[in-house]
């Protein structure tokens, strides 16, 4: 895909929020103390969960201006962080997480407007945490360099423009993110017992500071292409790279064993935060669908760094309870899939699904197999996962059934075998009727 220059303003404006969130108010180097970010984190998941439940219903214009009121707020409180200490600190760090909500969703709004948002937004969760790393090793003092990503947040009051023509395709069903969000919560609780003991340890011994958010984004790009086609398997390979940061950080607890930890544990989170933000993307309400998705994620977060304070410095236990809750997201990410499954079964079995004659006979197995789950109301990318191929490959299969069936639109072959089934039951009523008349 070649990056035009609208391509590339759009993933930087993403990217600019990302960095800012990394360096200041989500445990950054700008913030003064580490207790800050549950006065953050509290009032900001409170604002999203509120976003989702008002915001649907706002007008157009006035959910922008909100989103410009909160953009504009959240740089002038960026700004006055660098004079106050104290109790008006804690304070500027509730009004912060109030206000920045709507910003995050305009970060949503800015990925969603463009051609291919998932990659879009693979690309923002790189850069982001590079220019992060940029910003934080820049030889300048820390008051400037926090004010130099405040003010640059303005950009995201850049209009958007027309909406780009999507090559992926939307989900309109809210249940597919609803599955995934208890997996999500308790992975970042696993993150937060993860990172409380691995984060000292790694800041004594890292070689190069800062090298793993290379791992992040690493892990973001190098798993899109499963992010986009197998959610599940997705989520497992994340999972399976936290538990190898679990077995690196217990099995050599210094030296290369803390680096592989940091390594995989990054990996892992760049994985499952472009999996929520994929999700949510793909949602037909973004608002909605932001709202509860990112809330989560940041409540996710919050509870598992005050979990993390009342363990205190049990590394050990720590540790535990961390692999414990890895088996349960497992767990939690499957279960509910097999509900889901089950309980479209008598949606595939309605009468009205079912494949006339003479269709079957023009079709090949899979061919059928596609236009069933297809008939069903299922998205392409539904359907993929369903039967583990690929979108594209779905794509394809309906090219052929187009051909072979003389009909180019989705919706007027889903009408015509509709009606076709509806006279054949219709005749054989009749016949049924008629035999027993006899």
């Amino acid at each position: 895909m070649t990056l035009a220059p609208q391509h590339i303003a759009r993933i930087g404006i993403a990217a600019l929020f990302i960095a800012w969130l990394t360096l200041f108010p989500m445990s950054g180097v700008f913030l003064k103390q580490d207790h800050l970010m549950m006065w953050f984190l509290a009032p900001h998941i409170l604002a999203l969960f509120a976003l989702a439940h008002f915001g649907p219903g706002m007008p157009a214009q006035r959910l922008q201006r909100l989103i410009y009121a909160g953009l504009i707020g959240t740089v002038a409180l960026s700004l006055l962080s660098l004079e106050f200490r104290g109790g008006l600190a804690t304070l500027l760090m509730v009004l912060l997480g109030i206000v920045s909500a709507p910003v995050s969703l305009r970060m949503g709004q800015c990925l969603k407007a463009s051609e291919r948002p998932v990659v879009f937004a693979a690309m923002a969760l790189a850069s982001g945490n590079l220019l992060a790393l940029v910003v934080g090793l820049a030889p300048l003092s820390p008051h400037l360099k926090l004010t130099l990503i405040s003010v640059m947040l303005l950009f995201l009051l850049t209009p958007l423009g027309p909406a780009r023509q999507r090559r992926e395709a939307i989900n309109p069903h809210p249940h597919q993110l609803l599955i995934y969000l208890p997996f999500i919560f308790v992975f970042q609780i696993v993150s937060g017992l993860m990172y409380g003991g691995l984060i000292p340890a790694y800041d004594a011994h890292a070689i190069i500071p800062g090298l793993e958010v290379v791992f992040y984004g690493a892990g973001a790009i190098g798993c899109l292409w499963l992010v986009k086609y197998t959610q599940p398997t997705a989520m497992l390979v994340g999972v399976a790279s936290a538990l190898a940061a679990f077995a690196l950080w217990s099995l050599l607890p210094s030296g290369p064993g803390i680096h592989g930890a940091m390594f995989f544990m990054m990996a892992a989170a760049g994985i499952v935060d472009l999996l929520l933000l994929s999700l949510v993307l793909n949602q037909a309400d973004l608002v909605r669908a932001f709202g509860h998705g990112v809330g989560v994620l940041c409540a996710g977060i919050l509870a598992g760094q005050l979990l993390g304070m009342a363990l205190g410095g049990a590394a050990e236990t720590m540790a535990f309870v961390a692999l414990i809750l890895l088996n349960m997201a497992v767990l939690v990410l499957f279960i509910p899939r097999k509900r889901t499954e089950a309980s479209d079964a008598p949606t595939r079995a309605h009468p009205e699904h079912e494949l006339p004659e003479a269709l079957i006979q023009l079709l090949s197995d899979q061919e059928q197999q596609v236009l069933k789950q297809v008939l069903a109301e299922k998205t392409y990318r539904e359907v993929a996962d369903s039967l583990s191929i690929s979108e594209s490959s779905v794509k394809t299969y309906m090219h052929r059934i187009f051909q072979k069936t003389g009909v180019y639109r989705r919706h007027q072959l889903l009408d015509m075998i509709r009606d076709t089934n509806s006279a054949l039951y219709s005749q054989s009523a009749t016949v049924d009727k008629d035999s027993r008349v006899a």
